[in-house]
């Protein structure tokens, strides 16, 4: 692209002029500007030669089904994703509960376990643990006896 002192936003401008994109109020001052400056009148030749050349060198493409058949196809494919996004929502509420709850329930059992001892804790030699963890659900119990 030819730009000899050519600000990005004068070459912007130009480019608006050729694809029509360009308020009145600056039609004229851009039409003023090619005529006046080289840059922007080989700019405006350039862009022209590469539409043109786009126009007549480029195969359309023809597609075998209908616009509707291919969006049709990307709605089922994102309600499909939102019934699966729901689902792991859901199943993931119950499973965060259950983590919260596990422990709370193990801390309230050795509590019930100390209140009905008197109060008294007792000490690990006098008592067996058993571990249980689950990597999958990423909980870990500890049961006293």
């Amino acid at each position: 692209m030819t730009q000899t002192n050519m600000k990005l936003e004068q070459a912007l401008e130009v480019q608006a002029l050729l694809d029509g994109q360009l308020e009145a109020g600056r039609k004229a001052e851009v039409e003023r500007l090619v005529q006046d400056d080289a840059g922007a009148a080989a700019l405006v030749a350039e862009l022209q030669s590469v539409s043109h050349a786009l126009r007549t060198h480029e195969s359309p493409l023809a597609v075998p089904d209908s616009r509707e058949f291919y969006w049709s196809q990307i709605q089922r494919r994102i309600a499909a994703e939102e019934v699966v996004r729901d689902r792991s929502r859901s199943s993931g509420s119950i499973l965060g509960w259950i983590r919260w709850l596990a422990p709370a329930l193990g801390v309230a059992a050795v509590a019930a376990i100390l209140a009905m001892r008197g109060g008294s804790p007792t000490t690990l030699a006098d008592s067996s643990v058993m571990t249980f963890r689950s990597d999958a659900d990423a909980i870990t119990i500890h049961w006293l006896n």
